[in-house]
């Protein structure tokens, strides 16, 4: 997303990303490629060492006959092992898929019998225990590769070491003719997209996909030796895997974190010395809170915030300039080294970062740069390099083209942008015009100097902050099949969780407890609400559960009156967020606790 320093000005590139990051390895040699966080500490790989285990991952799929072009997942967190495999199925032309660990069975199960997976990587024995329950289900699956140290022993299953072991008895030059066989259009990855309508549906990505996101139509720029990429996000986020992939080809060195969400500890941050980091919007508010809790930041911020909003409106006087001035010193020394000295700037997708955190930052000279890419088109399209306007995302990059239909829709074309969904070509044909125009479903506009902004969503669909797509109108009615919620309105597009807006049915509840309607409390009232949300959020994946509720003591606006298992009335929901903008700010505020 920003270019490097350059350490060779005619680096070398093979015909795909795998062939690439080979090439890379060789010139690296005993130079740190990864380091993992294991508790307090991290450990480091070396790109050879890294590239022998690689290496051995692609001869033993080949050994074991899993045949090439079919489907591999990956089911876990970040681990030195998740990484390898993501590359050797990546190199050897075995298209992976990764899934979530946090996905319910019944997901898990979709993806990979849509998939047709023959094999899948997983994180230990409890996933494995998960597999096998659902073995039945998938009937394609033959192979389970555990990637941390288990007892299982079912004949299914291989531990990762023996994979490792296996592929090291076979002939080396192997490999060399397995990635000469991957070409940049074969598929190399399918990336599910969540979404509780239907099946959910496959992108596919190609080899050359992958590698023009990477190089975004420039001539390819290696890192320079002393720049290290913390990638704070797990690495099923689609940022968190770009930046992995982007490490692998460019040459820089990689921190992967343990605690990838708000569970991490601004030690753990300042210990591994950055100089860039890729995070979402709700990780960096939490570094936000936990620098300002450092020493007597937060009363220099809330004395440097105050001059600097005057100075936007106001002339200040001599003494309050120097005073500003003196107060960004202090403050630009406090962070830097709160993010262990080197930060450059910190990258970050899949929301709207709050505008206080945005500026912050600014005064403390680092750079917070958003990007802007659905999964079908590679993720990042475009990012804000140099921007700091408010609602700006920046301009597209060399080789995609971004342009606004006559509706308002944004649309994509270039290298980046996907084929189509796997095995579902009618979505392909809804998504993907005959000129190769992919349409988001995101209403935009662009700015003279050609960057963009986001107005809305010409599709009912959400866009939550850890990467995942629901579709609110489903859940609303599922909700509104309940007997004690009239309306529902659900909450979420670009926010950190989901939450609703409800309008009781106060008469059914008061029948429930044998009271009268009008002696209700508004606790009472809203404790039987939970009840029945409970329900339907045991039916929900995890990022699809409701959180918060705002309870409303009036119907909605809408435009029908019928509701039924397949139909949900229409509301405006530019209108209700306009009407109900204080109880939506009260759901989201900072101290607003989640149920």
């Amino acid at each position: 997303m920003i270019g490097n320093s350059a350490q060779n000005d005619c680096p070398s590139q093979g015909r795909h990303l795998a062939q690439t990051f080979f090439q890379r390895a060789a010139e690296l040699g005993d130079r740190t490629f990864i380091k993992l966080q294991k508790g307090d500490r991290f450990e480091p790989a070396s790109w050879h060492d890294f590239a022998a285990t690689v290496r051995s991952l692609i001869l033993a799929l080949a050994r074991l006959g899993i045949p090439r072009g079919k489907p591999i997942a990956i089911v876990g967190q970040n681990s030195l092992e998740w990484v390898a495999a993501d590359l050797a199925t990546l190199a050897g032309g075995w298209p992976n898929v990764v899934v979530s660990p946090s996905s319910s069975d019944v997901m898990l199960q979709k993806i990979l019998h849509h998939a047709n997976c023959r094999a899948a990587f997983v994180q230990d024995a409890a996933a494995v225990g998960r597999l096998v329950d659902l073995k039945g289900q998938l009937p394609a699956l033959s192979h389970i590769f555990v990637m941390q140290e288990s007892d299982s022993t079912t004949p299914e299953t291989w531990p990762f070491a023996r994979l490792v072991a296996l592929g090291r008895k076979a002939e080396d030059r192997w490999v060399e003719e397995i990635l000469e066989s991957v070409h940049p259009n074969s598929l190399a990855t399918i990336m599910y997209t969540s979404g509780s309508t239907g099946e959910p549906k496959g992108v596919m990505r190609t080899q050359d996909n992958l590698l023009s996101n990477i190089t975004n139509g420039r001539a390819l720029v290696t890192s320079h030796p002393d720049e290290l990429f913390a990638i704070v996000l797990s690495l099923n986020h689609l940022l968190g895997r770009f930046g992995f992939l982007k490490s692998a080809v460019t040459g820089r060195t990689t921190a992967l974190m343990e605690a990838t969400e708000l569970k991490l500890e601004l030690r753990v941050i300042q210990s591994i010395g950055a100089t860039a980091m890729a995070v979402v919007p709700r990780v960096m508010e939490h570094i936000w809170n936990a620098i300002l809790d450092q020493e007597a930041n937060r009363q220099i911020w809330d004395e440097l915030e105050r001059l600097d909003q005057r100075a936007s409106t106001a002339s200040l006087s001599d003494d309050e300039r120097r005073r500003l001035d003196d107060l960004k010193a202090v403050l630009k020394d406090s962070v830097q080294r709160s993010l262990g000295g080197r930060i450059k700037y910190v990258a970050y997708a899949a929301a709207a970062m709050p505008p206080r955190i945005m500026r912050f930052f600014e005064l403390a000279a680092i750079p917070l740069i958003g990007s802007y890419g659905l999964t079908e088109c590679g993720g990042v399209t475009l990012c804000g390099i140099g921007e700091n306007r408010p609602g700006s995302l920046g301009k597209p990059f060399p080789n995609v083209t971004v342009r606004i239909a006559p509706d308002g829709e944004i649309l994509v074309r270039g290298p980046t942008v996907t084929p189509g969904y796997y095995k579902n070509p009618e979505a392909t044909r809804e998504a993907l015009d005959p000129d190769g125009w992919f349409h988001t479903g995101d209403l935009g506009t662009i700015d003279p100097d050609g960057s963009l902004r986001i107005i809305g969503r010409k599709k009912d669909v959400f866009n939550c902050i850890d990467g995942s797509n629901i579709y609110p109108g489903f859940i609303e009615v599922q909700l509104e099949n309940e007997s004690f919620i009239r309306q529902s309105i659900l909450l979420g597009d670009r926010r950190p969780f989901i939450a609703a807006l409800v309008v009781p049915d106060r008469d059914r509840i008061a029948a429930a407890l044998g009271r009268d309607a009008m002696t209700l409390s508004a606790a009472e009232i809203e404790i039987q609400l939970w009840t029945q949300i409970e329900r339907v959020n045991g039916r929900l994946e995890s990022y699809e559960q409701v959180r918060k509720i705002a309870v409303m003591d009036t119907d909605f606006p809408t435009e029908a009156r019928s509701v039924n298992e397949f139909q949900k009335v229409k509301i405006d929901r530019a209108a209700v967020a306009a009407l109900y903008e204080r109880q939506i700010a009260e759901i989201y505020s900072a101290n607003g606790g989640e149920h």
